[in-house]
Order: C-alpha cells, then sequence, then structure tokens
C-alpha cells in the first residue's frame, strides 16, 4: 500500500509538468502585456514618491493640511494604477506564464498599498492634528515599504521583459549569422 501512495503522488506531479509545458508552448509573450507592465511601473514610481515624501513629512513640523494634499496625490497615482492593473487581469489569458505570474504577484500587493493607503486617510480624517503620532508615523513607513516593495517588484519583471526580449533578438541573429555564411563557401 505505501508503494501505492507514493506512485499518485509522482503521477500527478508528472502530468502537471507535461501540462505547464505544454501551456508556455501555446502563450508567447505580449507585447500588450509588456507596455502595459512599463506604465504601470510608472504610476508606481509615482506612488512610491509620493509615499517617501508623506513618510518624510513625518520628521518635519508640516501641518496636517500639507500631509493631506500629499496624501491625495498618492491616492490618485495608487488608483491610476489600480486602473493599470485591472487592464493586466483583463489581458492576463493573454500572457506567457511569466507574464501571468507577474500578474498574479502585483495583484495582491497593490490591493495592500490600497488598503493601507485607505486606513491612513481613515486615521488622518479622524485625527488631523497627530500627524507626528507613532500610530500616524507607522501608516506613512508602511506605505513607503510597501510602495518599495511594488515598484521594486514591478521594475523586477519589466527588466526581466527586456532582458528576455535582448536574449531572444541575440539567439535570432545567432542562428541566422550560421546559414548566411554557409552559402558564401
Amino acid at each position: 500500500m505505501k508503494l501505492r501512495v507514493l506512485v499518485y503522488p509522482l503521477v500527478a506531479v508528472g502530468v502537471a509538468l507535461v501540462t505547464g509545458i505544454s501551456v508556455a508552448a501555446q502563450n508567447p509573450d505580449s507585447a500588450r502585456i509588456n507596455t502595459l507592465l512599463q506604465q504601470s511601473k510608472e504610476h508606481a514610481a509615482r506612488a512610491h514618491m509620493d509615499a517617501e515624501q508623506i513618510e518624510s513629512f513625518t520628521r518635519s513640523r508640516l501641518d496636517w493640511r500639507t500631509h493631506s494634499a500629499q496624501i491625495e496625490h498618492m491616492r490618485v497615482d495608487i488608483n491610476e494604477l489600480g486602473k493599470d492593473i485591472a487592464v493586466l487581469s483583463a489581458a492576463r489569458s493573454e500572457g506567457s506564464p511569466w507574464q501571468q505570474e507577474a500578474i498574479d504577484d502585483i495583484e495582491p500587493l497593490l490591493k495592500s498599498m490600497a488598503d493601507h493607503m485607505s486606513a491612513m486617510i481613515q486615521h488622518l480624517n479622524e485625527n488631523q492634528t497627530q500627524v507626528h503620532m507613532p500610530r500616524y508615523v507607522d501608516y506613512a513607513k508602511g506605505n513607503y515599504e510597501l510602495s518599495s516593495k511594488l515598484l521594486t517588484m514591478i521594475n523586477d519583471y519589466v527588466d526581466y521583459a527586456e532582458a528576455k526580449y535582448k536574449t531572444e533578438a541575440l539567439e535570432q541573429k545567432l542562428t541566422v549569422a550560421p546559414n548566411a555564411n554557409e552559402g558564401e563557401e
């Protein structure tokens, strides 16, 4: 009986590997998804700069209205990023496996960032004079850390797409070059 228990997981792993390979062969990289990732990178960079600014405000004597104005900028940038990710999610099925993974990785991090931002907004609305208190400072640091992680993740996927494109172009060039030399002899 024990041998039988071990065989079934091995068969399942084999089927999963074969299925994964066939899916990879069916879905080449989507240029549209790569473009959307690049656009998301720009919005993530803006949101990160906003978060960095807000976090720096916690070490100053700026009025809550200054914090509020910068939070509004960040809210707009997060919403724009949310629109990008919604379009990416809708296009997910046309992407290659790594592009689908990118979308799957980005979505929950963006959701965490948006939820954290909403909590920060609510806290500021209820405690306008407490922008230098530990709880607000923690929100600001949390937003900065989440925006940093999201920007890094998107940057890594964009860099991967660019490197993959360059590698494939070089492979194509190297594949064509030997054939051209054969005709010269």
